[in-house]
C-alpha cells in the first residue's frame, strides 16, 4: 500500500491525537509506512516519536497558510505514491495545496475524515475543496445527514461512512475503585468517563442520582474539566449531600480499567456528536450503557437490546433508566452480554480498520 502522512494540527494531547495514534499503529503493524505533520509542540511531537512514528513539524496555519503546504509538497514529492489524511477542513485544504504544488506528476490522494457533526459549508473556496478530496469519511450516518442538510456541492460517491472505535486490551484488570472509595460491595457502581464540561449533561446526571439517593448506587466520574467546571459540579454534590454518592476520581490513565469496575456506563451528552466512544467501551467490557438518543450513539446502541436511550436534558427519564439498572441485575447482565456480543462483531477496532483500509486502496 502506498504511504500514509496524517496532518495533527491541534496544541494539546487530546481524543483526536489519540485517535491517529492509534491509526497509525495499526497500518505500521500492517506494514505501511506512516508519518506525521504536526505543529512544532513537544509534548505531541515526542509522544509519535516514541512510538517509532516520522514527524514532520510545520506551522498548519489554516487555510490561508501556503508556508506549509509547500514544505508538505516537498516532502510528499519525494515519499512516491502516497495518500495524505487530514482529520479536519482546515488541513485537508493544506493537503490539497499540497498536492497541487508537488506537481501533476505525483500520485497523491487525500482523504479526510469528518468528527465533528456540523452543516456543510458551500461558499466557493469550500466546493474547491469539494472537488480535490478524493473520499471524505464521516464518523456516523447522523454526521453526514447534518452535513448534507444544507445542500454543499460535492460527489456522494466520495462519501463514506465508519464509524471509529477503540483499541481495547485483550486482557482488562479491572481497577480497584470500590475500595479506593469505599464502596459498600452491595452498591450498584455506575461510571462516565470522559471531559468534565456541562455539554455531557452531568448537571442532569448529578440531579438525576439525587432522585436514587436511597438507593444502592454510586456514580463515579472519571475525567477533569475547567477549575470553575469541576468546582461547580462538587458545589451541585455538595447541596445535593450526594458527596458518598457521586465521586470525582479525576483524569486516569488508562481509563479501561476504570471503564471495566463499573456496573454500567452512563453517556448523558446534551450536544450531537459524531460517534462517542466511551458506551463502545463499556460495551467492549460486557457492561450496559445509558446514552441520550441525539447523536451517533443511537446507531449502536439499541434501546432495550444492549442499553438504554433517553432523551438529552430529560433528568426524570435519566433517573428512570439508571433505575432500571441498578434494580435489575438479570437486565444488567442481559444488556450486557449483548453489548459484549455486538462490540466484537461490528464495533471492534479490526471491522472499523477493515472499512478504512478499503478507502485507502
Amino acid at each position: 500500500m502506498k504511504k500514509i502522512f496524517h496532518i495533527v494540527s491541534n496544541k494539546e494531547w487530546g481524543g483526536g491525537e489519540q485517535y491517529v495514534y492509534d491509526l497509525c499503529q495499526r497500518q505500521r503493524a500492517d506494514g505501511i509506512e506512516v508519518s506525521i505533520f504536526c505543529k512544532p509542540v513537544e509534548n505531541i511531537c515526542r509522544k509519535y516519536e516514541e512510538a517509532g512514528i516520522t514527524v514532520h513539524p510545520l506551522p498548519l496555519g489554516g487555510v490561508l497558510d501556503v508556508k506549509s503546504a509547500w514544505q508538505m509538497a516537498c516532502v510528499v514529492r519525494q515519499a512516491g505514491p502516497c495518500t495524505i489524511h487530514a482529520h479536519n477542513f482546515k488541513d485537508a485544504f493544506t493537503a490539497c495545496y499540497a498536492r497541487r504544488l508537488a506537481g501533476k506528476a505525483a500520485d497523491i490522494r487525500v482523504v479526510m475524515c469528518r468528527h465533528l457533526t456540523r452543516k456543510g459549508k458551500n461558499s466557493l473556496s469550500y466546493r474547491w475543496l469539494y472537488g480535490q478530496l478524493d473520499c471524505l469519511v464521516f464518523d456516523s450516518e447522523l454526521s453526514k445527514t447534518e452535513f448534507l442538510s444544507t445542500h454543499p456541492t460535492i460527489d456522494l460517491q466520495k462519501i463514506r461512512i465508519v464509524h471509529t472505535s477503540v483499541v481495547v486490551p485483550d486482557v482488562v484488570e479491572p481497577a480497584p475503585l470500590r475500595q479506593e472509595f469505599g464502596i459498600p460491595s452491595d452498591n450498584v457502581l455506575a461510571v462516565f468517563h470522559g471531559r468534565l464540561d456541562p455539554e455531557k449533561g452531568l448537571d442532569e446526571l448529578v440531579q438525576a442520582a439525587a432522585l436514587l439517593k436511597e438507593k444502592p448506587f454510586c456514580l463515579v466520574l472519571v475525567g477533569r474539566g475547567s477549575e470553575e467546571y469541576t468546582a461547580h459540579l462538587q458545589q451541585l454534590i455538595a447541596a445535593n449531600h450526594l458527596e458518598k454518592k457521586v465521586l470525582l476520581a479525576g483524569f486516569r490513565h488508562p481509563v479501561i480499567p476504570n471503564v471495566a469496575a463499573a456496573d454500567f456506563g452512563i453517556l448523558a451528552s446534551t450536544v450531537q456528536e459524531g460517534c462517542p466512544l466511551s458506551p463502545q467501551e463499556y460495551m467492549s467490557q460486557g457492561h450496559p450503557v445509558i446514552v441520550t438518543n441525539n447523536g451517533g450513539q443511537r446507531e449502536y446502541v439499541i434501546d432495550g437490546k444492549n442499553g438504554l436511550l433517553v432523551p438529552p436534558g430529560d433528568v426524570q427519564a435519566l433517573a428512570t433508566a439508571m433505575t432500571r439498572l441498578t434494580d435489575d441485575k438479570v437486565l444488567r447482565q442481559q444488556l450486557g452480554k449483548q453489548a459484549k456480543a455486538d462490540f466484537d462483531d461490528h464495533l471492534n477496532y479490526e471491522h472499523y480498520y477493515a472499512q478504512i483500509k478499503k478507502i485507502y486502496e
